[in-house]
């Protein structure tokens, strides 16, 4: 008994009896359907077929963004870096694509979709942050620029936040003058960083440990006043009552 063809092939094959222009956007059609019930796999032969097949026409350099599209979606991380690599080498192939911009925003994606925690080892949202730094610089105009933004705001947020976790367990170990270091590092690094009543706190804390109460006396200062409404500021108070009677 002869083997089977795959579904995929002997669908394209079907598809290549038609006129050329029909054949290749059935094809890309056949590949849209499987997308989009999430069978990517199958998904992507037909996008591998006809970007092997017409690597240098529309539909064939769409196919090959498709298929690094299907890893993308597949979302482990093998998926990921096998993503990474297709979206790369489809600016490589067409730098003047006009989804030059989708692909080098895609770059940072997988990247991002890799970081870990903020108490965890950084490396990734450091990729990630170059490589979004990377699109915005090279598409200030583009429409997703706006996306761009978003997503480097996150990680610039998960580093920031993996600093003062450093700092809060430099305080926990009495190392204060490290913690000040770091703190004041977080201020002018991450100026636009959420928990900057957190921060002040922190600093007040250290500060005061170094036995620089003066100093430490501003910083709660400041938590009562720029952010009377954080669960720093009744701390604040009671940390400053407590310096009084001290």
């Amino acid at each position: 008994m002869p083997a089977r063809k795959p579904a995929a092939v002997a669908g394209a094959r079907r598809c290549r009896s038609a006129a050329p222009e029909t054949a290749k956007e059935q094809l890309f059609q056949r590949g849209e359907e499987e997308f989009a019930k999430k069978r990517y796999p199958k998904a992507r032969t037909y996008y591998t077929h006809l970007y092997e097949n017409w690597p240098n026409e529309p539909l064939g350099r769409r196919a090959l963004l498709r298929i690094a599209d299907t890893y993308y979606q597949q979302g482990d991380a093998v998926n990921l870096v096998e993503a990474q690599y297709k979206y790369r080498d489809f600016l490589n192939r067409y730098p003047g694509s006009e989804s030059a911009d989708y692909a080098m925003l895609q770059i940072a994606m997988c990247s991002y979709m890799q970081m870990e925690r903020p108490d965890r080892d950084q490396q990734k949202t450091r990729e990630a942050l170059d490589k979004f730094n990377d699109m915005i610089n090279t598409f200030p105009r583009s429409p997703l620029h706006a996306e761009a933004e978003k997503r480097r705001q996150d990680v610039r947020d998960r580093l920031a936040k993996h600093e003062h976790i450093i700092a809060r367990y430099y305080i926990k170990r009495g190392s204060y003058n490290a913690a000040v270091l770091r703190l004041n590092g977080l201020v002018d690094k991450f100026p636009d960083y959420g928990d900057r009543a957190g921060i002040f706190y922190d600093l007040g804390t250290a500060l005061s440990g170094l036995g620089r109460k003066a100093e430490a006396r501003l910083y709660y200062e400041r938590v009562i006043t720029e952010f009377p409404k954080s669960d720093y500021a009744d701390r604040a108070k009671r940390k400053l009552d407590q310096m009084k009677t001290a």
